[in-house]
């Protein structure tokens, strides 16, 4: 109940979660002190005097560690999982000497010939425990460990002041495994609630049949690529010559499959670090980090695998041709609706002149791209 697998994703955003608690714990800390300044005019007492003082740093350790994660709250969100778990380790480990340094207070508190003083620790413990349970329940392993390290102090203090108090203990012992029962449901509604919210994101970004990038996630992708160092980009525009044709003959249902299975070759054919979307019925745009030499490999690629026939459920495969053209420039100067511009009108051209491969050094005129085998330019495959 403690410890949950979540997928990758998932993971980082209830880590970066634990980032919100700053106004809680800035109330918890100023209540420490309080509550040390109010026993210690009643009773000074040396050992109730250090839990509260320890109480206090132990909260402003754990404000400043909640503050350095908001403020480089961007790069955790980009680090490496390492990093995150170990960013989530920190949490845990100041969260429970937060929980451990309230418990040696209240056994302090209880050990005072004040019955009054009693219900201080009491209030602390259950007023920390409601807010542990609703702000860090999305690490169930930190809240519930956290609950216990506040709760046990207090029952082992009532257990040991007499039998009259046993009745006492029995009950935070029930309100320990409530906590930890409240803690496992409000994490399960945030993982739930995290998960259904990416998978939306998810479907905003992918284009339902084929699975790849829409516009809108090509965009985003390629301003990410934008704001890093300076570097070449190459967007490359093309469609199928012929497409129609595959509907207008086998149906709506066959030109599916075949964008399905098209898409999936183009997935096989580029770098994890080349974007790949389609913005249309059968218009396609990647966008490639690489100079000219590496478009040419990559257009000449994408040509021989979609040209080559599919199985699309018919009594005989399906071909289609294609038309592409590529535009180079540098990031960040240029943008990405510039090199669609020059690509599509490349793309068009070339489907002018019977469709083929045409970059920017092709003629606006030329009437047919020679095509140079993918060995001879020792494309990478």
């Amino acid at each position: 109940m403690l410890r949950q697998e979540e997928p990758e994703p998932v993971y980082r955003e209830l880590v970066d979660a634990l980032a919100d608690n700053v106004v809680p714990m800035a109330i918890l800390c100023a209540t420490m002190a309080a509550a040390g300044t109010y026993v210690w005019s009643i009773r000074p007492d040396p050992l109730t005097t250090a839990a509260s003082l320890l109480c206090t740093a132990t909260t402003f350790v754990k404000i400043v560690t909640i503050l350095h994660h908001r403020h480089h709250r961007a790069a955790y969100r980009g680090a490496a999982l390492d990093r995150v778990r170990w960013h989530e380790f920190v949490h845990f480990v100041t969260t429970v000497a937060v929980c451990l340094s309230i418990g040696l207070f209240s056994v302090a508190v209880y050990a005072l010939p004040y019955p009054v003083l009693h219900l201080l620790p009491i209030a602390i413990t259950f007023g920390y425990s409601g807010g542990l349970i609703a702000r860090a329940s999305v690490r169930p392993h930190i809240a519930g460990i956290a609950i216990l390290c506040l709760i046990v102090p207090n029952m082992l203090a009532q257990m040991l002041s007499g039998e009259h108090h046993l009745f006492i203990a029995l009950i935070l012992m029930v309100f320990a495994a409530a906590g930890l029962q409240s803690v496992a449901f409000v994490y399960d509604t945030a993982r739930r609630a995290v998960m259904l919210r990416l998978e939306l994101e998810q479907l905003a970004r992918r284009d339902p049949l084929t699975g790849l990038l829409n516009r809108l996630a090509l965009r985003e992708a390629f301003e990410a690529l934008a704001s890093g160092v300076r570097q070449p980009v190459v967007v490359h525009a093309f469609d199928l010559d012929g497409f129609k044709g595959v509907n207008d003959r086998f149906g709506h249902l066959a030109g599916d499959r075949l964008l399905a299975l098209l898409a999936a070759r183009i997935q096989s054919s580029i770098r994890d670090d080349t974007i790949a979307a389609r913005i249309g019925g059968d218009e396609f745009v990647m966008v490639q980090l690489g100079d000219e030499a590496a478009a040419w490999c990559l257009a000449r690629r994408i040509h021989d695998q979609l040209t080559r026939p599919c199985d699309v459920g018919q009594a005989e495969p399906v071909s289609v041709g294609l038309s592409l053209g590529y535009a180079v420039g540098q990031l960040p100067d240029v943008s990405l609706e510039a090199l669609i511009q020059q690509a599509d009108a490349r793309s068009y051209a070339v489907k002018r002149a019977g469709g083929g491969i045409r970059g920017p050094e092709a003629l606006v005129d030329e009437p047919a791209i020679t095509f140079v085998p993918v060995e001879v330019l020792n494309c990478p495959v």
